[in-house]
């Protein structure tokens, strides 16, 4: 990595930490050249606004409960519900464990943080959120051509009703330790599904799984 790669580097992690720490809206530029520990003309050789620098920010953003196109393995499965689950819960769980994506959703969800954005980005989040409930319908219209989904649920409905707690779950728990919002994700989630499952779930439950 060259010099000017490593000062990039430096000046997108200051950018998020000062984020964090003041906000979107109050943290200068002066703030996150103090922060990375360069000056200010530093910070405008790679980025020539304020706006530039929050986008470069948030570009690594990965959206915890968009669970992509490639949805051969859940119908390859037995039981798709609670594939889907697991596959939510690992995905959240890595989105808490690594502090940039935990500090850009907690910039996201809580404060107002997303009405400090730039236009295009807020833009690029909601097709994120978009496009994330798109990919959870098209796994749950699996469970429900097999009449896993109680009678009166669609995938439309089961997929929101997912998005909607998830985010919920995050807006109150992210700014904790990853491992405090072990047994909360888990509750809602299995309540969810549980609730718009047509299937016995046994002896398996979430609720009694390590978090290690």
């Amino acid at each position: 990595m060259s010099r000017a790669e490593r000062t990039r580097a430096a000046l997108l992690d200051a950018a998020l930490a000062e984020f964090s720490r003041r906000g979107i809206r109050a943290a200068t530029l002066e703030d996150v050249a103090a922060c990375a520990n360069v000056t200010r003309g530093a910070v405008y050789w790679h980025f020539p606004d304020k706006a530039a620098l929050v986008r470069e920010v948030f570009n690594g953003l990965v959206w915890p409960f968009d669970v992509g196109t490639d949805i051969d393995v859940y119908r390859q499965s037995e039981n798709p519900i609670q594939l889907l689950q697991d596959v939510l819960w690992l995905q959240t769980r890595n989105c808490v464990e690594d502090i940039g994506q935990r500090r850009m959703m907690e910039l996201i969800l809580r404060h107002g943080g997303a009405s400090d954005l730039p236009k295009d980005l807020l833009g690029r989040l909601e097709r994120m959120a978009m496009l994330s409930i798109q990919s959870l319908t098209a796994v749950l219209n699996i469970p429900y051509q097999r009449g896993l989904l109680r009678r009166g649920l669609t995938p439309i409905d089961v997929a929101r009703c997912i998005h909607a707690t998830g985010l919920g779950i995050l807006v109150e728990n992210v700014h904790q330790l990853p491992h405090l919002l072990y047994r909360p994700f888990f509750l809602a989630l299995e309540l969810v599904l549980i609730g718009a499952s047509t299937q016995s779930r046994g002896n398996h439950s979430l609720l009694i799984c390590s978090s290690d």
